[in-house]
């Protein structure tokens, strides 16, 4: 139940009209996304805790091999998703509207970009199916499809956001550039 709470207060939290209704009414708006990443941050922690202190069911008996499988995954994922996070730091933590009054995105086609347009989303599915078959309970696979449905429904929105921020460019990084598996490109024959 924590987990749609928090999905559904992200969701909230984050929605430009939220956003462009702070910012109307109120001079400290450029603090808001510090705000909210802090506050995203201890909520997390607390669903983390819960989940952690909870009595569930083991789904299966992990073997050695499994364990292996679930460290290399959980690890790329953790490495993608740092990778990310390092690269658009400023903009993720809100310290960047601290610094910077009125900013504008940028069209992120650099680094991880050129394979996938989602790269922190897919970091973030390949460390929590990793976690899960390192912890296969059923209360990690509930929290995993939740997750996972959510940040779907989530890509989908900002997809939208993004075709209407950026125009064109986005439309043909969106043509070249797939969503979220970078599948390599097939050469077909003349």
């Amino acid at each position: 139940m924590l987990w749609i709470v928090y999905c559904v207060l992200h969701s909230v939290l984050a929605s430009e009209w939220i956003k462009q209704t702070l910012h109307r009414n109120f001079k400290a708006y450029r603090w808001y996304r510090l705000f909210y990443t802090v506050f995203a941050f201890i909520f997390l922690v607390v669903i983390i805790y819960c989940q952690i202190q909870m009595r569930t069911i083991e789904l299966f008996q992990r073997g050695n091999f499994v364990f292996v499988v679930g460290i290399i995954t959980l690890t790329s994922g953790l490495f993608l998703m740092l990778v990310c996070i390092r690269k658009y730091f400023m903009n993720l933590s809100g310290l960047r509207s601290l610094a910077i009054e009125d900013f504008s995105n940028e069209l992120q086609i650099t680094g991880v970009h050129k394979y996938v347009r989602h790269p922190l989303y897919l970091g973030t599915f390949i460390f929590i199916w990793g976690l899960f078959l390192i912890i296969p309970q059923l209360s990690m696979l509930i929290a995993n499809v939740i997750i996972t449905v959510y940040t779907l429904i989530g890509i989908e929105i900002e997809e939208r956001k993004l075709l209407a921020e950026f125009g064109d460019d986005y439309r043909l990084y969106r043509q070249t550039v797939p969503k979220l598996v970078p599948f390599p490109k097939l050469k077909r024959e003349q």
